[in-house]
């Protein structure tokens, strides 16, 4: 997916236009060094100090006199004022040093959006006072500590002039950050003194690696608030990013060229040789490729004092990552109250992708053991074109949470009664590790789509099975898309009509070039998934039996239990995963792929094998498997759907819920029945809604109900049920790799 253009860049486009005129386009140092002096010039009309004097105290050697960079900076302070962005916050973000993709990848570094720089400040300023020590130790060009700041003092410039000079402190790696938060801030006063006192304290370095002695000069006690967002990088080098660093253009997947093997060992070695020391300083990390965020995130607890608040922007995987467990823990423990707020890219916080969730962090830091541990406060929240709004808030108690998720992982409910129903399912389910219930899976991904591609055949061939690629599989279906032609993100796929179902593969493989150890899966039948999911997509989760003589590429990852090899057992598993309730709980918890970690995460109804509701899924999903290739008519339709709703009604029984409960469900899932006939006064189709609580109600003792009546009206019309809205809003199409709409 392209990455978006921010929104902030929109608003000072014209403040940009304005700067470049004066200073010229391109990136060389000299045009960079008098793009700073420009901008420090802006910042001292806005200051109103002076900016010779200011030159001459941080030993800056002007390109240009004074008096021509001040003119210089008359055209974009104007063009600044004109924004919906507060000057300092301007500043920091036109002073910024341009970062390529390659920067990001390699440093982690995404520049704080101004409405999060404000959301964030917001939080934090509560608790603040003129007199507050704080700290960013990641500062970049200084954005946060400004948003801070504005929030802390206002426009008290007496006020302001002491916070500077006593109580702001900043680290980043950058001289350049470090002198764009500078011209930032200064933006605020015309007291020189004051800035000169702030910068001294401030710490050019690795704030990772940095002496304790660093932080302790600058506060002795510690600081009232942390406030940062740091990388949020694994620290790591492949050889793809190594080639990208270099100036190659390539994608992941290219064949290796022109790879300088000598060079790439020894940065390699650098990279690994850091890791080592950040695993040993930051024991929390865990094994494998250290996430910069975690380290920060250690590293921002310790420089907060008790009583103090930590306010940072973290990476999504902070609530839900098997990875993040520990540190999960430790802050938990550590802090007298939590509030986290889930926000997505989708208002252009950051120029990658829109679907993309991180968090805005507010700890408080207990100061001491016994300090009373507050309910989590979990907030949903959105961006607007100036800030955010939030748009849903749940209360979770720390002993109920532990109850239902025993590593802390957070589920993303929404409000109470959603906080209750995941409770609700949590307690009536069962683990997948349980004994005496046989879900013990045994996953597997049988064929790498990059690794093994080279092997791959294009037409079928004596010896060679069908690749099956996650496009391919959809709910209790198996074959719902056929190659057409092309290849990659230009390759044709047609979607096949419900009953339709058959297998037009794009690639074949030999057996013997199946992995060894997965080549035996080619030959039994087993349940398989599409991992490339969304929480706000069609449908999550789906999945289909996939038949022997067949292998799955990697974003189908299959699944055997070993402990009850029987088909029955993988008719039963499909029908649940497909289900809504299962569906509901794995949306809780979802970013864009459904990895073992998170799926397992769900629990499974406590069914017991042979009971009637084992039979009544067994008999429907076996049905169903039948049916889907038994040909495309208005009577495959509807019994179908007939037999996915009673499917869906048989889960939520199972789970233990109600009417009520699956009223709550269903309002997840908005996209379902587009492109259906709607009833009379209804803004859309609800057919597959009501089709579901028709079922539930005849499933729990209702005898009429309205849902019932909407159903055979919707019928009727020509509307139907559990019908993915690709195969009525159209069938054939290019699409890119590993993406699929979800139906």
């Amino acid at each position: 997916m392209t990455a978006p253009r921010p929104v902030e860049a929109e608003y000072l486009s014209l403040a940009e236009a304005a700067l470049t005129k004066v200073v010229g386009g391109g990136h060389s140092p000299d045009r960079f060094e008098l793009r700073l002096q420009v901008l420090e010039a802006v910042s001292a009309r806005f200051g109103g100090f002076d900016l010779a004097a200011f030159h001459q105290a941080f030993g800056t050697k002007s390109k240009r006199p004074a008096t021509e960079l001040l003119e210089l900076a008359a055209s974009v302070a104007s063009a600044i004022e004109y924004s919906p962005i507060h000057p300092a916050l301007a500043l920091s973000v036109m002073a910024r040093e341009v970062l390529q993709e390659q920067d990001r990848k390699s440093t982690g570094a995404y520049h704080t959006d101004f409405r999060l720089a404000k959301r964030l400040a917001q939080l934090a300023a509560p608790k603040l006072t003129y007199k507050s020590k704080v700290i960013d130790p990641a500062c970049g060009a200084g954005i946060l500590l400004a948003a801070l700041t504005y929030a802390v003092c206002g426009m008290d410039r007496a006020k302001t002039a002491h916070w500077l000079a006593h109580g702001v402190c900043a680290a980043d790696l950058s001289a350049n950050s470090l002198r764009a938060a500078l011209l930032a801030l200064a933006s605020f006063t015309d007291d020189i003194s004051a800035l000169k006192a702030m910068r001294a304290r401030w710490y050019c370095g690795d704030s990772l690696m940095a002496d304790s002695k660093v932080w302790t000069a600058m506060a002795t006690e510690g600081f009232d608030v942390v406030i940062g967002n740091p990388p949020w990088e694994k620290v790591k080098l492949s050889r793809h990013e190594f080639l990208k660093s270099a100036g190659s253009k390539r994608h992941y997947g290219a064949q290796i060229q022109g790879l300088d093997e000598k060079r790439f060992a020894r940065q390699r070695d650098e990279v690994a040789n850091y890791s080592r020391h950040l695993l040993a300083r930051f024991p929390d990390l865990g094994n494998g490729e250290p996430d910069l965020y975690i380290a920060f995130t250690e590293l921002f607890f310790h420089l907060c004092k008790g009583g103090g608040v930590v306010a940072a922007l973290i990476p999504g995987g902070l609530i839900r990552s098997q990875g993040t467990k520990a540190i999960r823990q430790k802050i938990f423990d550590a802090s007298q109250s939590v509030s986290l707020s889930i926000i997505d890219n989708r208002a252009r916080f950051f120029a990658i992708d829109t679907r993309f969730k991180f968090l805005a962090v507010l700890l408080t830091k207990a100061g001491s053991e016994k300090s009373k541990r507050e309910p989590i406060s979990l907030l949903h929240e959105r961006g607007t074109p100036t800030g955010l709004e939030t748009t849903g808030k749940a209360t979770i108690g720390r002993a109920a949470l532990a109850a239902v998720r025993g590593d802390l992982s957070i589920p993303e409910v929404r409000n109470v009664a959603e906080w209750k129903l995941f409770s609700k399912i949590t307690e009536a389910g069962v683990s997948w590790e349980a004994d005496d219930y046989g879900w013990t899976p045994k996953f597997c991904r049988e064929v790498d789509m990059t690794k093994e591609r080279p092997k791959f055949l294009g037409r079928a061939m004596p010896g060679a099975v069908p690749v099956v690629e996650g496009r391919m599989v959809q709910a209790h279906r198996f074959g719902v898309k056929g190659h057409v032609s092309g290849t990659g993100r230009s390759a044709l796929w047609e979607a096949y009509a419900i009953g339709g179902s058959r297998l037009f593969p794009q690639f074949w493989i030999r057996r013997s070039d199946i992995p060894h150890a997965n080549q035996h899966r080619a030959d039994v039948l087993r349940a398989g998934f599409c991992d490339i999911a969304g929480q706000t997509n069609e449908r999550s989760l789906m999945a289909s039996l996939i038949p022997a003589g067949v292998v799955c590429g990697n974003k189908v990852p299959t699944i055997l239990f070993p402990d009850d090899p029987s088909e029955e057992r993988l008719l039963v598993w499909v029908s649940i995963a497909n289900s809504f309730a299962f569906d509901w709980m794995l949306r809780r918890v979802l970013t864009t792929t459904v990895n073992y970690f998170l799926l397992q995460s769900v629990p499974m109804p406590k069914l017991a094998k042979d009971g009637l509701p084992w039979k009544k899924l067994v008999s429907a999903a076996r049905e169903l498997r039948t049916l889907d290739s038994s040909g495309a008519t208005r009577e495959t339709y509807e019994r179908m759907a007939q037999l996915r709703g009673e499917i869906d009604a048989e889960a939520a029984v199972a789970y233990g819920l109600d009417l009520k409960d699956m009223e709550l469900v269903l309002q997840d899932f908005p996209l379902l029945d587009r492109g259906q006939i709607g009833l009379p006064g209804d803004a859309k189709s609800t057919i597959t809604r009501d089709s579901v609580l028709a079922a539930m109600a005849k499933r729990t003792g209702r005898r009429s109900t309205v849902w019932s009546r909407r159903t055979v009206e919707a019928r009727a019309l020509g509307a139907m049920a559990y019908v993915p809205s690709e195969l009525t809003l159209g069938g054939v199409g290019a699409e890119e790799e590993g993406v699929q709409n979800h139906g």
